[in-house]
């Protein structure tokens, strides 16, 4: 495994406490002190709707696991984590910025987008330090 391999390693793993811990359990466990502590709008049903937001940002970031412990060899993964991250923290800043909605949301909109820079610019370089697929099963042979 290449250092940029590595790397990116650790910083897939980070994200991904970071949604686990920080975000898919409080959304599912605690949803309501969520909204007050971060000042989001919300009450009545959109408690049901963060525990499902919670429950399938648990699994995708159960999804990111095989990309970032092997990201050559689960390349779709990793691709996908990256991309994923980079949507996710432009639909937050898109709520703010074009739908007017809670300057709250910029925090993780700045996050997502951040992190998805640094983790895709990690890839880029594990992908593109690392022998192809071909040439590793010409030397395995």
């Amino acid at each position: 495994m290449n250092k940029f391999a590595k790397w990116f390693n650790i910083v897939t793993f980070i994200g991904v406490l970071i949604n686990i811990l920080g975000m898919a359990l409080p959304f599912i466990f605690l949803p309501q002190w969520y909204l007050d502590f971060f000042g989001l709008p919300g009450g009545g049903g959109s408690i049901v709707w963060m525990r499902q937001a919670g429950l399938l940002l648990l699994f995708i970031s159960i999804l990111y696991i095989s990309g970032g412990r092997d990201p050559i060899r689960y390349s779709l993964n990793a691709k996908f984590a990256v991309f994923v991250r980079m949507v996710i923290g432009s639909y937050w800043l898109w709520l703010v910025l074009v739908e007017g909605q809670t300057r709250s949301f910029l925090i993780f909109g700045i996050l997502d987008c951040t992190y998805a820079i640094f983790n895709g610019i990690f890839l880029w370089l594990t992908l593109k330090n690392s022998p192809s697929t071909y040439e590793s099963n010409l030397v395995n042979q």
